[in-house]
């Protein structure tokens, strides 16, 4: 062990560099002084401390290692995040995940064969060029990995190198944007499903992030609809219950045992439900529907902040302060029951700026309960900007003099939607703080599955989309 610690620590030396959890760190050469036997007692100390270093994050051998791949994921708290997704790390910025022809879609969907194209932006906060290895993973329905070889899923090579970022010309942080399109034939996916797109750092091979899309095959025919009962939750609040009737293709043998349907509120993919109502009475049709106990919350509403104009012009900014390059903005408040608005059909990961000269600015967001008693160790401010999750960036601390709660947060130019959760044991909860009673215009996904009898494995034949409104 020690002598492949030694090893290591010397080539660290000789590079000059060492990369660790996806980031290149320098390190001074500083092998030309270290000659002569007098220094021989500082070069064991130097190799003891890089080896306490990394070895938590670096394997010894001859080549630099990846974690492995079957480390477990750490769990986020999160409206949006999915089993066995990796959420994105602080350094990774401003991610966009998008169907050209479909921009504003919550799912990121595509025909499969289709002519369809998917585009992955992201900034990487990083004053040097990045390089990236993307791949694909096909998923069952609950998002667990499907038994399907690769070689039986994708029909190319399931591996895209990444380099080439454009380097901002703003003077404000230091960053790198990266646009990468897929087309579905070059990728040539060979079955439908739910897939997961993994980026990894090139030279270590540590995924960054995952993100999740679906690829259906519109095979049969689905109609959607759905009813809207009136108190029947707690405080009167409406519920959504949706109804689908499928026609299924002849190649559907035993729909009673192949056949499911998910619904999605939104674009809140982690709190699908599966529909429990079935009806399969009719000759070559499958019905599903929300029991009373499934149905969904009718009035979810959303914060709206736009951003595109980073200066005292915009309505939405109480004050700002040029600081070395980087703005200091803090946002107008947000008053509990007054300020947020109803769902915007968009993508879940906002929309911000691609443009060169688009700059960074911390944003203090401020909350004003209007003197509503809340644990301020339970309260977040979560939206487009960091996967609808509880992180410790995003908790909002209580501010006495001003009697509201804060968080400052690092954003890039564009518009985004928000809402502040609270901590419900380990779930998240928005409806503690949301303002509506009413019955706000949902937007509903449906999903039908297919459980292929012979692969065992999850196929999409059809997905729909339907609004509920008042």
């Amino acid at each position: 062990m020690i002598k492949c610690l030694k090893e290591f620590a010397l080539k660290v030396l000789q590079d000059g560099y060492i990369v660790a959890f996806g980031r290149a760190i320098r390190v001074q050469k500083i092998t030309e002084y270290i000659n002569s036997s007098i220094y021989q007692n500082l070069l064991n100390n130097l190799y003891l401390l890089v080896g306490i270093l990394f070895l938590v994050s670096l394997s010894c051998s001859s080549t630099v290692n990846m974690i492995p791949s079957n480390s477990p994921i750490p769990q986020v708290n999160s409206l949006l995040l999915l089993p066995g997704q990796q959420s994105i790390p602080d350094n990774i910025r401003s991610v966009q995940f998008f169907n050209s022809s479909q921009a504003n879609s919550p799912l990121v969907r595509a025909q499969l064969k289709s002519n369809d194209r998917l585009i992955l932006r992201f900034d990487e906060l990083s004053e040097t060029n990045g390089m990236f290895r993307i791949h694909f993973s096909h998923r069952n329905s609950d998002w667990t990995k499907s038994n399907l070889p690769v070689t039986w899923f994708i029909g190319s090579t399931n591996e895209q190198i990444v380099q080439g970022g454009i380097k901002n010309q703003s003077n404000g942080i230091p960053f790198h944007t990266y646009d990468i399109q897929f087309l579905l034939q070059d990728l040539d996916f060979l079955v439908s499903g739910f897939y997961f797109i993994h980026v990894s750092d090139y030279t270590t091979g540590i995924e960054l992030f995952s993100l999740p899309f679906a690829l259906t095959e519109q095979r049969g025919t689905l109609e959607l609809n759905g009813k809207t009962l009136y108190n029947k939750k707690y405080l009167g609040i409406a519920v959504d219950r949706i109804f689908a009737e499928f026609s299924f293709p002849e190649f559907v043998e035993m729909p009673v045992f192949d056949l499911n349907f998910d619904v999605i509120q939104d674009g809140f993919l982690r709190n699908a439900t599966r529909a429990t109502g079935k009806d399969f009475s009719e000759e070559k049709v499958a019905k599903f529907y929300l029991e009373e106990s499934q149905s969904y919350l009718a009035n979810s509403r959303f914060y709206k902040l736009n951003l595109y104009s980073i200066s005292l012009s915009n309505q939405e900014i109480l004050e700002y302060q040029e600081s070395n390059g980087l703005p200091q903005i803090t946002l107008k408040e947000d008053f509990l029951s007054f300020s947020d608005s109803p769902f915007i059909l968009q993508s879940m990961f906002g929309n911000p700026s691609w443009s060169i000269t688009a700059r960074y600015a911390f944003v203090n967001f401020r909350f004003n309960p209007l003197g509503d008693g809340l644990n301020s160790d339970d309260l977040f401010v979560i939206g487009d900007f960091n996967q609808w999750s509880e992180t410790k960036q995003h908790k909002m601390k209580w501010n006495p003099e001003l009697r509201l709660f804060e968080a400052t947060i690092l954003l890039k130019e564009g518009s985004y939607r928000y809402t502040y959760a609270t901590r419900n044991g380990t779930q998240l909860d928005i409806v503690e703080l949301g303002s509506s009673l009413t019955k706000e215009n949902q937007w509903y996904t449906g999903i039908l599955i297919y459980r292929d009898p012979n692969l065992q494995y999850d196929r999409i034949l059809f997905i729909g989309r339907v609004q509920l409104q008042q």
